[in-house]
């Protein structure tokens, strides 16, 4: 699905940069958009299932999903079971899709139940005294084997519980005063960039939009042409937002973190500049 949507956009954006007719220009910058718009959300998915893993140890079992975490002492498992030996029907999360079963539900005599799994031909339930959640080990079978013989052999120092959701690690990001200012004003700047383009474009017949080796203007195109500025800045805002939520998440990468969200409020201004006295 990246592949295709990113791909796809890439194309549309492509072709929009090459369309001199102000009907099929807009067309190509909806297709991209549509099409861009969704990846994102793969792409953080994408890093979840490669980083994803569960951890049964004696004294408990880890859960890491991206920047999900759970970790549940073995004194808080109540029993584990595969998920098709159950006997009731499961409701996938509405927002799943193969590799990214994901989200809360609540199954009539189970109770709250959390998805944290990648395949559903694999799903086991773990059952706590407050939620059941569904994991997908890749041999299940070995799992409830391992699981079974540290239950045995009883917890010596139980893990402590602990809990990690996105939305708190995106409130920690919201509580930095610098970050929340640099997002803020590359959000207020991008929109101000679309604002002046639509604003620009009835008052120009045409538009000619850089220069050529020879520091030659290139082809005038319709005025149309500077949505191209608009969709531009957008995609490099989303880029700059998406890539300094990653690397903020390590303590020894947040610099570059502040660098990129810098850049969403950079970038913006120069493409504002450039509408500005685009001719």
């Amino acid at each position: 699905m990246l592949l295709f949507l990113g791909g796809g956009g890439g194309v549309a954006f492509w072709f929009s940069l090459r369309q001199s007719i102000g009907s099929n220009l807009i067309l190509y910058l909806v297709i991209t958009v549509v099409m861009l718009a969704p990846t994102p959300l793969l792409m953080y998915r994408l890093y979840a299932l490669i980083q994803a893993s569960y951890t049964l140890e004696r004294d408990g079992l880890r859960i890491r999903w991206g920047l999900r975490g759970e970790d549940i002492p073995l004194s808080q498992i109540e029993w584990i079971r595969p998920a098709n030996e159950l006997g009731l029907p499961l409701r996938i999360p509405l927002t799943s899709s193969p590799g990214a079963y994901l989200g809360a539900t609540r199954v009539e005599g189970l109770g709250p139940v959390e998805y944290i799994a990648s395949d559903i031909r694999t799903m086991l339930l773990v059952a706590t005294p407050s939620k059941v959640y569904v994991i997908s080990p890749a041999d299940p079978r070995s799992f409830m084997r391992s699981f079974r013989r540290v239950f045995e052999l009883g917890s010596l120092s139980p893990l402590p519980s602990y809990s990690v959701r996105p939305a708190a690690f995106l409130e920690r990001v919201w509580a930095d005063r610098p970050a929340r200012t640099m997002m803020l004003a590359g959000l207020v700047l991008t929109v101000a960039l679309f604002i002046l383009v639509s604003l620009r474009i009835p008052t120009l017949q045409t538009v000619s939009l850089g220069f050529d080796a020879a520091q030659r203007p290139l082809g005038e195109g319709p005025p149309e042409s500077l949505l191209l500025l608009a969709v531009l800045g957008a995609f490099s805002y989303g880029v700059d937002l998406l890539a300094g939520l990653f690397f903020y998440h390590y303590p020894s990468s947040k610099p570059v973190a502040y660098l990129l969200w810098g850049a969403s409020v950079v970038v913006p201004i120069l493409l504002l500049a450039g509408a500005a006295v685009a001719r």
